[in-house]
């Protein structure tokens, strides 16, 4: 065996990590090194020693640096989990903010917590990227209101909402805490303007004796806001099935023979206090052109009377789900404009921008209206694309981690016309190889490659110098093992492919990057002959996202 091909996979976002080196997790897992993997050409041979001890602790060592009550969220591992939250559903955001409130429950009564500290860390994340988007989806409907409001109406009261959450730096415990404010304070804010559009929309009827239609209608809607305020729709949206019962409850109008006018009053006012809370004059209308034709019918034509209340259930459960489609399309748009519009600290290289997709995603809010297919999929490649950017960096930390213990190193990166096209190159001296072998590591953009290295030297390598290079071959296997189990340890899947080629001569710390090609890999001869590839993979860098909750 001499070189291998790896796919980096994140299968867990570790919380700590920010955009700057040696903070955060970085700075811890240092001392958690496995010893086997923290000793390499210029790191102090002070920390490797130190590190020695610690080699069947690592994983409890981890475990415990990542408590989740304790760990800030980075600022790398926030854009990350903010990225895949602007990807996912809302339905999958609803049922991630479930489970982060399930979390918390467990927390305040002492029972035990079955995830870890990373997945808790991601529901709390996709939690607040829901909270957001929900907060800045109702401010966008309000905005909307005012501005078709009738002349000398009265204006929808504005929301008395708290900023949006950044969990960056923020620990677990606190973020949840701001995250029940928050979604309490928008379920009233809501509630107060369903409420201002059923006292400012027309009402169906206009003569005096109509006053206790208007309070029945009232006392229903009040009802309704009242049970929205205290237990919000969150599970509905995790689960479709919710909101399809939901619908299926909606009163059915009972026989002609039956129907007396106080029951189409009743079930008409109970049909329209059904109305998502997001609904407007103009989705209410038919549902309460068909509610005013019923009661008007029924004292003299209950057959009529009861078809029409049929009619106005249908386009009550119609109309809710046309709002709540439109409603998660506002949403969603809202947590991919925010991280679109997010950018690297100072210091970092710039995160692709996206001037066309955000200009989209305003207009989602500013209009209310839903991205056209072809627009939604330009939108969708650009988070993808910006969110590939955030696990390359995410996998070249990880990887510098996991193979020297820190990122505290000034390994040179291949030159680059663009920071996405960038190499990582790491020169690792496995335990007991002396100077005259290592391996080399590549991370270029989706790749992770390694191939085992020999120093240059010239003259005709004699036969225990080959026996050497086989040996040195045969070991690397069971580094790379232990070198797979610790970025597991880290939350980063590392399964090497690897073939038999021989050593491949270098010199260590050298400017070049190394590049294995597939076609190249297996090619003994070219490789003992001297020649090396310095070579940049036009490959757009991706990173595949483990399969969870979903995704």
């Amino acid at each position: 065996m001499s070189a291998g091909i790896a796919l980096p996979s994140i299968a867990e976002v570790m919380p700590g990590m920010g955009y700057a080196p040696a903070d955060g997790l970085a700075s811890h897992v240092q001392s958690l090194a496995h010893p086997d993997i923290a000793h390499v050409p210029g790191v102090a041979d002070a920390a490797h020693q130190a590190a020695g001890h610690l080699t069947d602790a690592a994983a409890q060592g981890l475990q415990e640096l990542l408590a989740p009550a304790a760990v800030a969220l980075g600022a790398l591992s926030g854009a990350l989990l903010a990225g895949r939250a602007a990807l996912v559903t809302t339905q999958v955001l609803a049922a991630a903010a479930v489970r982060a409130a399930e979390e918390q429950a467990c927390l305040e009564h002492r029972q035990e917590v079955a995830a870890t500290a990373a997945r808790q860390w991601e529901a709390a994340a996709f939690a607040a990227a829901r909270a957001n988007a929900r907060r800045a989806a109702l401010l966008a409907r309000v905005r909307r209101a005012a501005r078709t409001a009738p002349p000398g109406a009265p204006r929808p009261p504005q929301p008395d909402l708290p900023g949006p959450l950044d969990p960056v730096g923020m620990p677990l415990a606190r973020l949840r805490e701001e995250l029940a404010v928050l979604a309490d304070r928008t379920c009233r804010a809501e509630a107060a303007h369903a409420d201002w559009v059923l006292r400012s929309t027309p009402p169906p009827f206009a003569e005096p004796e109509d006053d206790a239609w208007q309070r029945e209608l009232r006392a229903r809607r009040a009802a309704v806001l009242d049970e929205h305020r205290s237990r919000p729709d969150t599970a509905r949206d995790a689960d479709p099935s919710v909101a399809r019962r939901a619908d299926e409850a909606l009163p059915q109008p009972p026989g002609a023979e039956e129907l007396r006018h106080e029951d189409a009053v009743r079930i008409g006012a109970e049909l329209l206090a059904r109305l998502d809370v997001a609904a407007t004059a103009e989705d209410a209308a038919p549902a309460t052109a068909a509610v005013r034709h019923a009661i008007a019918a029924a004292a003299t034509r209950p057959l009529k009377a009861r078809t029409h209340l049929r009619e106005a259930r249908r386009f009550v459960a119609d109309t809710n789900r046309a709002v709540r489609a439109r409603r998660h399309a506002e949403e969603r748009a809202a947590a991919q404009l925010h991280f679109l519009e997010t950018t690297a600290p100072q210091g970092a290289d710039p995160l692709p921008p996206a001037p066309a997709e955000t200009a989209l995603l305003r207009r989602v809010l500013d209009e209310g209206r839903r991205l056209e297919p072809h627009e939604q999929q330009q939108v969708d490649d650009r988070v993808a694309e910006r969110l590939a950017e955030l696990e390359h960096r995410y996998v070249e930390r990880m990887l510098r981690i996991a193979v020297l213990g820190t990122d505290r190193h000034d390994t040179p990166a291949a030159d680059s016309s663009h920071p996405r096209e960038r190499l990582l190159r790491l020169d690792w001296t496995p335990p007991g190889w002396g100077d005259e072998h290592w391996l080399r590591i590549v991370l270029d953009g989706e790749r992770a490659r390694v191939a085992t290295m020999r120093r240059e030297r010239p003259g005709t390598r004699d036969a225990d110098a080959l026996a050497l290079d086989d040996e040195r071959c045969c070991g690397a296997g069971g580094h790379l093992d232990r070198l797979r189990e610790i970025t597991r340890r880290l939350g980063v899947a590392l399964d090497f492919v690897l073939e038999g080629s021989g050593t491949v001569p270098g010199t260590r710390g050298e400017e070049g990057v190394l590049v294995l090609d597939e076609d190249t890999v297996g090619d003994r001869g070219v490789r003992d002959s001297g020649n090396t590839r310095d070579s940049r993979d036009d490959a757009r860098p991706r990173h595949r996202t483990a399969p969870t909750d979903g995704r």
